[in-house]
């Protein structure tokens, strides 16, 4: 476990003594597509950070029917919002796909980290960034510019997950999916086969 929380850069300030007791009050965990991390109304007592897998944020409507708030994807932080102010989580979070998480019980780690400035602005700008995610997901971006920025950061999801699956995290269809990654390739910014996808011009993604 102490080279995978290496290799965490939020906690990539820790020196042997600190990654130590990290380490005594972390586990790794192992789940499997459907497998529920937490639901909607759940007291948190962990603090989940994702290794690898995918994680479907969700609540139900009045008609009880599902509805989808986001996906988060590898490195992140899931449901830190309700941990760190110590209030019922607003959501369910359920693997997608398999998916390995690191699970650390937060009154010990609130007790001999959170002191950490490094720790603590990590925390802060995970937090940050995923409000700025959600304020640009609110804004009418193109399907081009959804996919490029995907494609920007994350691509390795290209790799992972099936056409569909990619579709439903940007909130479009397979075939405008599909149109797109084609466009793209057309205009020599990627190459792209079934699980592989290879960026030959990251600037030109960037500025649409």
């Amino acid at each position: 476990m102490r080279e995978i929380l290496r290799e965490i850069c939020l906690f990539g300030s820790l020196d042997d003594k600190q990654l130590e007791q990290l380490e005594r009050i972390s586990t790794i965990k192992k789940f499997r597509p459907g497998n529920i991390l937490f639901y909607e109304g759940d007291e948190p007592k962990e603090l989940y950070f994702l290794i690898d897998g995918l994680i479907k944020m969700y609540k139900y409507n009045h008609n009880n029917q599902i509805n989808i708030l986001n996906y988060y994807h590898t490195p992140s932080l899931i449901g830190e919002a309700a941990t760190l102010q110590k209030t019922p989580h607003e959501t369910n979070a359920e693997c997608d796909t398999n998916a390995t998480v690191l699970v650390i019980s937060y009154e010990e780690f609130e007790k001999f980290f959170l002191q950490n400035p490094k720790i603590a602005v990590g925390i802060i700008m995970q937090l940050v960034a995923k409000v700025k995610k959600l304020m640009n997901a609110n804004l009418q971006h193109s399907s081009n510019q959804k996919v490029a920025q995907l494609i920007c950061e994350n691509p390795e999801l290209f790799e992972k997950l099936k056409k569909y699956k990619i579709a439903e995290i940007l909130n479009m269809t397979p075939e405008t999916l599909s149109r797109t990654l084609k466009k793209f390739q057309k205009d020599g910014f990627i190459t792209y086969t079934t699980r592989s996808l290879k960026i030959l011009n990251e600037p030109a993604l960037r500025e649409l």
